[in-house]
């Protein structure tokens, strides 16, 4: 509730949002106690499970945006760092620029800040936040289904 309120201060949007999001919980309890809706729980975790998966994946994408500033922060202010960074590249670690869509699709603006918010999207995406998304997805996902399947 304090993050909700910290947000108010910043326009009708976040108040928007958080009228939906508080509205939506009402309704989901409402039809689940006075209604008697049945969820089935093991299906329910099952696909919140693949949802976490991919916002995980998403995080994964962030945190080695971050460590790529971490280090041209520190190429910045330590000479012995700055040999890591090619001046000529777009990133320090991250490899070659796979896609820039800053133009059609920014990640600061709706649509792309949800799918950033979800997916992990960039509108810049590098060779290592591929592997890294990729590579996530498919160990840890991998070991998920394989504990999802029936046992004997």
């Amino acid at each position: 509730m304090l993050f909700v309120t910290a947000q108010f201060s910043q326009g009708w949007q976040p108040i928007a949002g958080a009228i939906a999001g508080l509205s939506g919980a009402t309704l989901l309890g409402v039809m689940l106690l006075a209604w008697g809706v049945r969820i089935d729980i093991r299906q329910f975790f099952q696909v919140m499970g693949v949802i976490l998966l991919v916002v995980v994946a998403g995080l994964v994408v962030s945190a080695l945006k971050n460590v790529n500033l971490a280090i041209e922060l520190a190429g910045s202010v330590y000479p012995q760092w700055s040999s890591w960074c090619n001046p000529e590249a777009d990133s320090c670690v991250l490899g070659m620029q796979l896609w820039d869509l800053s133009a059609i699709l920014p990640d600061r603006a709706f649509p792309g800040l949800l799918l950033k918010l979800l997916l992990g999207y960039r509108d810049h995406f590098y060779e290592l936040q591929a592997i890294g998304y990729l590579l996530f997805l498919s160990t840890i996902g991998g070991l998920y289904f394989q504990y999802l399947k029936p046992r004997p």
